[in-house]
């Protein structure tokens, strides 16, 4: 069964199967490389003896380290919105030093409530001054790859034209 496309191309159904799979691939990993980067640096973090996870084994931690980093997620998404939306006015440099600092500080707070929350992971101090740089460092990661991909887009954009 071939289907005509709009240039007049014919696609099989082979050419249908093998672009899923090519975008379901991509999909999982982009979603699966953040989260084994952070598993990874969870526990090279959990060895020393400022974090502890109570885990049985490898798939409970697994568990618990996935439920931290939805939970990470999704509250770090909804304050990011949040202070841009307050911080919409301060554009550059300025802008951009307030919010890290605003995000530093919530990294903290944010560490600190879940590991007085949570039974399955244990930190002291200096544990949650050790997860919550790491998350800072994410946050920090994830804005210079999007200016990275940005100027590498409209390269790409401008010699194509």
């Amino acid at each position: 069964m071939i289907k005509k496309g709009k240039r007049g191309k014919n696609y099989s159904v082979s050419d249908h199967i093998f672009a899923i799979t090519v975008v379901s691939f991509m999909c999982l990993a982009i979603i699966s490389f953040p989260f084994l980067l952070f598993y990874a640096v969870m526990h090279l973090i959990s060895l020393t003896t400022d974090v502890r996870i109570h885990s049985l084994g490898t798939f409970s931690s697994l568990k618990i380290i996935l439920t931290f980093f939805i939970t990470t997620v999704v509250t770090t998404g909804m304050v990011d919105t949040i202070f841009s939306i307050i911080l919409k006015r301060s554009k550059g440099m300025f802008g951009f030093l307030s919010e890290a600092l605003l995000m530093l500080a919530f990294f903290y707070l944010y560490v600190l409530v879940y590991s007085l929350v949570s039974d399955d992971i244990v930190m002291t101090d200096k544990g949650r001054l050790y997860v919550s740089f790491f998350l800072f460092l994410m946050y920090v990661s994830i804005h210079l790859v999007y200016i990275g991909a940005k100027r590498l887009y409209e390269l790409i954009t401008r010699h194509a034209s």
